[in-house]
This record gives structure tokens, sequence and C-alpha cells, in this order.
């Protein structure tokens, strides 16, 4: 969830750490170092509870990775590839009841590839001052969409492309007629001169 243009929230579980003196487990990003504290940030406590949270990230993520357009560029597999996460998960795969919306001018939302991390929220919302984009239910299933139910360009997005800027797994992707044969600003940004 961690993006250095962005508020810091904690929320995926990845940075947890120990501090002598304090009981539990605490996020790295959202505590301050203090002089003198002692934190460990390699036991086998912290090993196993980020794991847990990169399965819990995974179980609601397609595993074909190889046939994403964001293969070899992915934030997630990365990270998965640093935890060494296995394949084999402990925590049930779901499969999100979300198509792929291809029909913004610009990007591909593809919410069954989301990992629910924020970034696109808080860029709509911090970065650009927006806010179209929020977090939603359905069928128990959490997601990313418009508060208002209604399309991107209905709900007054701008299109400005911070939300894919952020996007860590593919889920929010620049189109890729768009892009094919050029470089990303050329592609995304024709009123550039304007």
């Amino acid at each position: 969830c961690h993006h250095p243009d962005l508020t810091l929230v904690g929320g995926c579980g990845l940075c947890l750490v120990e501090i002598e003196g304090v009981q539990g487990l605490v996020t790295s990003c959202t505590t301050p170092a203090e002089e003198g504290m002692g934190v460990r940030t390699k036991t086998p406590r912290i090993d196993q509870m980020r794991h847990l949270a990169m399965e819990l990230m995974l179980a609601g993520h397609p595993p074909d990775c190889t046939v994403c357009s964001q293969y070899l560029n992915c934030e997630l597999q990365s990270v998965k590839q640093y935890l060494g996460a296995s394949e084999e998960l402990r925590v049930r795969r779901r499969s999100k009841p979300f198509a792929a919306n291809t029909a913004n001018p610009l990007f591909v939302h593809d919410p069954g590839r989301c990992i629910l991390c924020g970034r696109c929220v808080r860029a709509c919302h911090e970065l650009r001052g927006v806010g179209v984009l929020t977090f939603m239910k359905k069928d128990k299933e959490a997601y990313i969409g418009t508060g208002s139910y209604s399309s991107l360009a209905d709900a007054g997005c701008r299109f400005c492309g911070a939300c894919v800027d952020v996007c860590p797994t593919g889920a929010l992707r620049d189109k890729e007629e768009l892009t094919r044969g050029k470089s990303r600003r050329a592609a995304r940004v024709p009123c550039r001169y304007t």
C-alpha cells in the first residue's frame, strides 16, 4: 500500500516489525523512529504474518501472472518473490465477480486484479483532489469504484491517469493500443501542449 507520493496507511501488513517494549507487531511505515528504538525486521513471527498478509492479497488475485500485461513489471509480483511466498496458499482462493471495464477512453479497470491497497483512491483524493474513486462492496466482495455507481466520466473523472500511475498490480492500466510504440507520456497526455 506504500507509495512515496501518498499518505501512509499501513493497511497491507507487509511492513510489520517488532519494537522492543511494544506489545504486538506494528507497521513500520506509520511508526516514527525514535532515538534508541530497538526494531526487529526479521523474526519467525514477522515472517509468518507477512506471508499471511501476502496470501490474503493473492487469494483474490488471479494466479495467471504470465499472461498479464504487467508481467515482470508488477510490484505485487516483486514483493511476492522478495518474501519467498509460495504458489500454494494456506487460504482459499476466491474469484471476484467483476469483469474488466475497457469502456474508459485511456485505461482498463480490471477489479479482478485489484488487491485493495487503496493507492488509486488516495491518488484520486490527495494528488488530484477529484475524489471520484472510493471503496465499495458488492455481494460481500470489496472493490474500487465510483461512490455513485456511475461511469468514471459521469462521476467527474478527469482521466488524468494518477490512479494508473500508482496501481501496483495492473488492475488499472493504460490501454495497450494507446501506448504501443509510443512513450507513455506521449500516449497518455493528448493535451500536453495546452
